[in-house]
């Protein structure tokens, strides 16, 4: 136990001596975006919106060169605990996605064995040879 001197001391410079267990479990939540097209479901730490032009191109690009079902586009978030795995199915309400390509480190949130994990859509604009490692990982989707 620490003397009320040095508990003044401590607070006075900003080192906090008990951390508040309410905060800590807020902090531990993960907001997930997702956008599907084409019976392709994809996972993002940020929303579709913040991405550049550029970015968004590239998505598209990427959803096309597998040729999915024409469906309708559809985005939104999901919030979870990053202790708790996460179900692919509260993504999506109809049939199973063709593929569901993870566009983030997804840190064990996923029990779905079948994704895809892929850099970051500006690492790949930045480092064009980390498009090849998502393509040889998508062109057996191709031919389903």
């Amino acid at each position: 136990m620490l003397s009320n001197k040095s508990q003044y001391i401590l607070s006075k410079i900003g080192i906090p001596l008990y951390a508040d267990t309410n905060n800590l479990a807020a902090s531990d939540e993960i907001d997930i975006h997702f956008f599907q097209k084409d019976n392709i479901l994809t996972l993002h730490a940020n929303s579709v919106d913040e991405y550049s032009e550029k970015e968004v191109k590239l998505l598209e690009a990427i959803i096309a060169a597998i040729h999915g079902t024409k469906q309708p586009a559809s985005r939104g978030a999901i919030s979870s605990s990053s202790q708790d795995p996460i179900d692919i199915t509260s993504f999506h309400d109809t049939a199973k996605p063709k593929a569901t390509l993870v566009f983030f480190d997804p840190k064990n949130l996923f029990d779905d064995l079948n994704l895809i994990i892929s850099p970051s859509l500006k690492a790949m604009l930045d480092n064009p040879n980390l498009k090849k490692d998502l393509w040889s990982k998508l062109k057996p989707l191709q031919s389903t």
